[in-house]
């Protein structure tokens, strides 16, 4: 699942919450701009960074320029990249060489750890100027704290790279199988950058889901889905409407029987549903909880509002979710049955709905104490035992 984060104001309640956010907010001190002004020459230009010079001297370099960029629109919106993650925001200049940042929304999809991943987000809020010298754009964080280097993208090149439209998609295939009639494949590509998987291996009965974020190489033309294997799965995009599917090596699969690889993009869209036949004992880290119990009041959504639930990710201990109107976040500590969260906390938006039972819901985070799961279920306890909440076990659709 793919969280996003929020900078700036963040509430923190009784139970002493932080945040790691699915949505996130980057305050800066004037959050309302939405209009350029028109003696900047910023609007419809695209830049990718060649790199940042601390005021300190420190230099951070990205692997990849086509990883972080930014595009400004002359409307007063602003698209970025940063590593595996995407956001919008808005940005204004108030006269020539001026520039500031209003809100970013960003992703929060897990990707590998990089300086320039936290450092940019960071910094936002506190770019107030711009100069653009040699081609290239510079834009100097208050305080004389350091500069960001950008140099234009060939929007000429960029429209020619493979691109994955029409999400989300259903992509399907029959894959050779030494012991079974083939295997069924599918997954289902979301426009946040997640995935759904399902592999069934025929006249067995058998079947395997997966769920986790993906992505394109800076070739614009390698999907890469990062799940729970070892190692990503990757595909090249062959075209709109196939998915190759790539050795260990990012290699074309060969084979003496010409064997077929390939997943071609399904008719309309295909829901993976899930249900404890067919997956196993879920696991308590690394998977979409949905509230459906608090205590042993029954919950359910109402129609159209989304559904609170969480995340524990194994790898950095950190809490994420969703309330019922804001995003939570926080860390926790797992001992076999033992569980106890800290620092979790929420943003500050207010809502016509759901404001009640994130409320509980949150106060369910200081409360628990131990854990137990039957097949897709899982139930929180207190001290004493007593079951304080309960949720399923999912895969968004």
């Amino acid at each position: 699942m793919i969280e996003r984060r929020e900078f700036g104001k963040t509430l923190v309640g009784g139970i002493g919450l932080r945040t790691l956010l699915l949505l996130v907010f980057v305050a800066s001190a004037h959050p309302q701009a939405s209009q350029p002004n028109a003696a900047s020459d910023l609007g419809g230009t695209s830049w990718q960074l060649v790199k940042f010079q601390g005021g300190d001297g420190a230099t951070l370099t990205p692997d990849d320029k086509s990883k972080y960029t930014i595009a400004f629109a002359s409307d007063g919106r602003v698209n970025v990249r940063i590593d595996c993650n995407r956001g919008r925001g808005t940005w204004k200049s108030a006269g020539l060489g001026q520039l500031q940042f209003g809100g970013l929304a960003l992703t929060r999809a897990f990707c590998a750890p990089a300086p320039l991943n936290d450092r940019i987000p960071r910094d936002w809020q506190y770019v107030r100027s711009y100069t653009l010298r040699d081609g290239h754009l510079f834009l100097s964080l208050m305080a004389d704290a350091g500069i960001y280097e950008l140099e234009p993208i060939d929007q000429k090149d960029a429209s020619k790279a493979p691109t994955i439209s029409g999400l989300p998609a259903t992509f399907v295939a029959t894959w050779p199988c030494a012991d079974c009639p083939g295997i069924l494949y599918q997954v289902n590509l979301f426009p946040d950058h997640t995935f759904v998987s399902r592999m069934t291996y025929q006249e067995r009965a058998t079947r395997s889901n997966d769920q986790g974020r993906w992505d394109l190489a800076s070739d614009g033309k390698t999907l890469a889905l990062h799940g729970r294997r070892e190692a990503p799965l990757k595909f090249v995009l062959h075209d709109a409407d196939t998915l190759r599917k790539l050795d260990a090596n990012g290699n074309e699969i060969q084979h003496k029987l010409n064997l077929n690889y390939d997943l071609k993009r399904a008719p309309k869209f295909m829901p993976i549903e899930s249900s404890g036949k067919e997956i196993a004992t879920a696991s308590l880290e690394n998977t979409y909880w949905k509230l459906t119990g608090l205590g042993d009041v029954p919950f359910a959504a109402a129609n159209q509002q989304r559904e609170p639930h969480f995340v524990l990710n194994s790898e950095t201990h950190r809490v994420s979710g969703f309330g019922g109107c804001n995003r939570l976040t926080g860390s926790y500590t797992l001992n076999g049955d033992h569980l106890t969260f800290s620092q979790v906390a929420g943003t500050m938006m207010a809502c016509m709905e759901g404001m009640q039972t994130e409320k509980t819901f949150l106060q369910v985070f200081s409360q628990v104490n131990s854990w137990k799961i039957s097949g897709q279920r899982l139930e929180l306890y207190d001290a004493g035992g007593k079951r304080v909440a309960s949720f399923e076990a999912r895969y968004m659709k």
